[in-house]
């Protein structure tokens, strides 16, 4: 009898060992709307996590959310979230941050003559311009406060050229690459934005 009694012992843990380790292999099956669920809320906090970070000072609507109840498929669900927020990003009206004035020891014996356009052609000094305006707006976009590096920024006339905008520093200010293309679409609807950087940046988190 010891001896059934250890048999059935040893069998009863071997199928218990078969069972949890097929409920935990197939465990997002079994439990698949639990999962869904939950990884769709990591997946959103992660969102805002993300946004708060590069946007701090942006504030995103997450209300569409409701609308993807129905979604079935979470890829698709997370990639029309963002497709939303990039929408939100693209349309929101914000103000350009006005530039503060340069003092004039700070400035150079050609800055004047430069600052006048040439047949839309930047000026000479422009690359030097360009560091003086990175470093006076603290390297970070003007419009949605993104923190950048010069390589992936760039110089947006407030009154353009032509509105008889000239290269003076007050009239110049900095932009993230996203936010130039959107105010030069503004400017010029002929234009096209082929990719905004957003669009990666948000895409890489799906998984």
């Amino acid at each position: 009898m010891n001896f059934l009694g250890m048999d059935f012992i040893i069998s009863s843990i071997i199928w218990l060992i078969l069972v949890f380790g097929f409920m935990f292999t197939f465990r997002k099956k079994i439990f698949s709307f639990y999962y869904k669920q939950n990884d769709m809320e990591l997946f959103v906090n992660n969102l805002q996590k993300t946004l708060q970070k590069i946007y701090p000072k942006l504030k995103f609507d997450f209300s569409f959310l409701e609308k993807l109840e129905n979604e079935p498929n979470p890829q698709a669900k997370q990639y029309a979230l963002i497709d939303n927020i990039i929408n939100q990003y693209t349309t929101k009206d914000l103000v350009i941050k006005s530039t503060p004035i340069v003092p004039t020891k700070e400035l150079w014996s050609s800055y004047v003559l430069n600052s006048k356009p040439i047949s839309k052609k930047l000026p000479e000094d422009w690359l030097k311009r360009k560091a003086i305006i990175f470093q006076r707006d603290d390297k970070s976009c003007q419009k949605c406060s993104k923190v950048i590096d010069i390589k992936n920024s760039d110089i947006y006339m407030i009154k353009s050229l032509n509105d008889s905008g000239q290269y003076y520093l007050e009239n110049l200010t900095l932009l993230c690459l996203d936010c130039f293309k959107i105010e030069n679409l503004k400017r010029d609807e002929s234009k096209t934005i082929k990719y905004l950087d957003i669009k990666d940046e948000l895409y890489s988190l799906v998984k």
